[in-house]
C-alpha cells in the first residue's frame, strides 16, 4: 500500500536554517492540445495522425475532450486560484496548419485565427500571474504529413517552418495585441524517447503498415532530436533578430531506469556544449552510464516491489547497451556538431511516472478481458508510485548538465473510471498524499544541490489519454455523462486536490517550518 514515506523529523532536516525554497520556483499544471481542446478528426475538423485510429474504432474518439479551446479562460482561472506560477500547454500543429481533406503533396496555409487564439491563451496565462510553458509538438502532427512523418528525412524542414511561424507570430501578437512579453519557456518536442519506441517498436501509437521494428525506432528517434535541434536554432535566431530576451528551450524526456532509453540521447545532445570531441563520444557515454546506474540503483524499492523486478531492469539495461550504441546516432551527431549553435538545451525537462520498465509488462487480468483490454502493458492506474524515483531521477538527469536548470515537466497519478464508475487504486493512493510525497522529494533534491526550477503536475482536469477517457489524472475530475462535459471541484476519488496543492505550494514558498509541517502531514479528504 502507498503511504506517506516521511515524517516531521524528515521535514526538519530539509528545512533547516541553511536551506530556503526558491522564491521564483515554478509550480504549475500541464496539458496537451489534442488531449484537451476538442474538435479534431471529425467531419470538417482539423485532422491529425490519430484520425484513422479514431474513425476505425481502434481508439475512442477524442470528441469535445474538455473544451479547452473554447473554455480556456475558466480552466486557467482554476489554476490561478490554486496560486500556481506556471501553466504548460501545447500548440496543435494540425490546428494552425489545418487540412480536413488531405491531398498528396498539398501543404496547406497557416490559419492566423488559430494562431491568434493560442496567443490569447498565452496572454490569459500571463495576465493570471503565471508563466506559460509552451510545447510545440506533443505526440501529434497533421495528417496531411502522413502517418510516418518522423521517418521521412526530407520533411523535417516542414517542422522547422512550423516552429518559426508559430514562435514569431505568437510572440508578435503577445507584444502588439496584449502589450506583454515574449514567451520565455519552450518545449520543442514532448518525450521523443517515448514517441519513437511506442510508435515503432510497441505499435501503440499510430504508424504506417509494415513500419514496426528496431531500425525505424532508431530512425524516428534520430529525426525527433534532429527536429529539436533545428527548432532550437530557429527559436534562438528569431529572438536574437527581434531583440527579445533570450528564451529557454528544451525537449522533455520520460524518465526510465535504463540509461539507453532515457539519458543517452540527452548526453549526446549535451556532448558538444560540454566540450566533448566527437571521437571521444564512446568514452564520454561509458562514464556517464556508470554514474547514471549508480544513482538509479540507489533508489529504494517501493512498497511490495520485488527485488527481482529491479534485477530485470539492470539485465535489460545491459542488453540494451549492446544495441543502443553511438553508431546508431550518426545523423544526429552530424547535426549537433555542424550546427551554428554549440548549445542545444537551455534547461533539462523530465516527466516522472513509473520509471522501471519491468513494471510495464503484465498479462491481462480477467477484469481487463471483461472490459475489452488485451494489452500486455500495465495500465496508467497500475503504475507503481515510488516518490524517491523523482529524487534520484533529478540527480541522474543532472549528470553532465553543468548546472543547467532542471524542470519536472510532468508528474502525476491516475484513477480508473470505467463506464462512469471510479475504482479504488490497488495501492490505496490518494492525490493529496501523492502531492505531499513528490513535492517532498523535490525539496530534498533542491537541498542536495540539484538546480530544480519547477514542478508541473499532470494534469489540471481529466483529459483524453491517447485513446481513452478511462484514466483520470486530473486535479479536477470531469463529468462526461452529458455534453458539454463539466469540470467538477474535486478529483476522481473525491479528494480536494486543488486545496492540497495550493496549501503545499504556499507552505513551501513561506519557508516557515510551522506552516510546512501541517501542510505536508495532512489528509485533504
Amino acid at each position: 500500500m502507498f503511504e506517506r514515506h516521511f515524517g516531521s523529523r524528515d521535514l526538519e532536516k530539509i528545512f533547516s536554517s541553511d536551506f530556503r525554497f526558491p522564491e521564483d520556483f515554478l509550480f504549475g499544471v500541464a496539458n496537451a492540445a489534442y488531449q484537451v481542446e476538442g474538435g479534431f478528426n471529425g467531419p470538417g475538423e482539423p485532422l491529425n495522425n490519430w484520425v484513422t485510429w479514431e474513425r476505425s474504432g481502434r481508439v475512442d474518439p477524442s470528441g469535445e475532450a474538455i473544451r479547452f479551446w473554447t473554455d480556456y479562460e475558466e480552466q486557467i482561472e482554476r489554476a490561478k486560484n490554486m496560486g500556481l506560477s506556471c501553466f504548460r500547454f501545447g500548440i496543435e500543429w494540425a490546428r494552425v496548419q489545418p487540412d480536413s481533406h488531405p491531398s498528396p503533396g498539398n501543404i496547406p496555409p497557416f490559419d492566423m485565427s488559430a494562431i491568434e487564439t493560442y496567443s490569447d491563451i498565452a496572454a490569459s496565462i500571463m495576465k493570471a500571474g503565471m508563466e506559460p510553458v509552451i510545447t510545440l509538438h506533443h505526440f501529434t502532427h497533421p495528417y496531411w504529413l502522413g502517418l510516418d512523418f518522423w521517418l521521412e528525412d526530407e520533411k523535417l524542414g516542414l517542422f522547422e517552418d512550423y516552429v518559426r511561424k508559430i514562435v514569431y507570430e505568437l510572440n508578435r501578437l503577445l507584444i502588439e495585441k496584449h502589450s506583454l512579453h515574449p514567451v520565455k519557456y519552450w518545449i520543442t518536442i514532448n518525450e521523443p524517447n517515448g514517441l519513437a519506441w511506442t510508435s515503432y517498436l510497441f505499435g501503440v501509437f499510430p504508424h504506417g503498415k509494415l513500419k514496426l521494428g528496431i531500425p525505424n525506432s532508431f530512425k524516428a528517434w534520430n529525426n525527433l532530436i534532429i527536429g529539436h535541434s533545428k527548432a532550437y536554432d530557429a527559436i534562438h535566431e528569431l529572438y536574437e533578430e527581434n531583440g527579445w530576451q533570450n528564451p529557454s528551450v528544451t525537449y522533455n524526456v520520460v524518465c526510465q531506469a535504463t540509461y539507453e532509453t532515457d539519458k543517452i540521447m540527452t548526453d549526446l545532445v549535451l556532448a558538444r556544449q560540454n566540450g566533448v570531441h566527437r571521437n571521444d563520444i564512446s568514452t564520454y557515454l561509458q562514464e556517464s552510464r556508470k554514474k547514471w546506474n549508480e544513482e538509479i540503483e540507489a533508489c529504494p524499492l517501493a512498497q511490495g516491489e520485488s527485488p527481482l523486478s529491479r534485477r530485470l531492469d539492470l539485465t535489460l539495461s545491459d542488453l540494451l547497451s549492446k544495441v543502443i550504441i553511438p553508431e546508431r546516432f550518426g545523423r544526429l551527431l552530424d547535426e549537433i556538431y555542424s550546427s551554428p549553435l554549440e548549445k542545444k538545451l537551455d534547461y533539462i525537462a523530465i516527466d516522472v511516472y513509473d520509471i522501471f520498465l519491468s513494471h510495464e509488462v503484465k498479462a491481462p487480468s480477467l477484469e481487463d478481458i471483461r472490459e475489452g483490454r488485451f494489452n500486455l502493458n500495465a495500465e496508467h492506474w497500475e503504475w507503481v508510485i515510488n516518490p524517491p524515483t523523482l529524487y534520484h531521477s533529478l540527480k541522474a538527469q543532472a549528470i553532465n548538465s553543468n548546472g543547467l536548470p532542471v524542470m519536472v515537466a510532468e508528474n502525476g497519478m491516475a484513477f480508473k473510471v470505467y463506464r462512469g464508475r471510479v475504482a479504488e487504486r490497488r495501492d490505496g493512493a490518494t492525490r493529496d498524499v501523492f502531492l505531499e510525497s513528490y513535492l517532498y522529494e523535490v525539496a530534498r533534491a533542491l537541498k542536495d544541490g540539484v538546480p530544480v526550477i519547477g514542478y508541473i503536475h499532470w494534469t489540471l482536469a481529466d483529459n483524453y489519454e491517447w485513446g481513452s477517457y478511462d484514466p483520470r489524472f486530473g486535479i479536477f475530475t470531469v463529468d462526461r455523462s452529458k455534453s458539454p462535459v463539466k469540470i467538477l471541484d474535486r478529483d476522481a476519488w473525491g479528494i480536494d486536490a486543488a486545496k492540497a496543492y495550493k496549501e503545499l505550494t504556499s507552505a513551501l514558498r513561506s519557508n516557515n517550518l510551522d506552516k510546512i509541517k501541517p501542510a505536508f502531514l495532512r489528509n485533504y479528504h
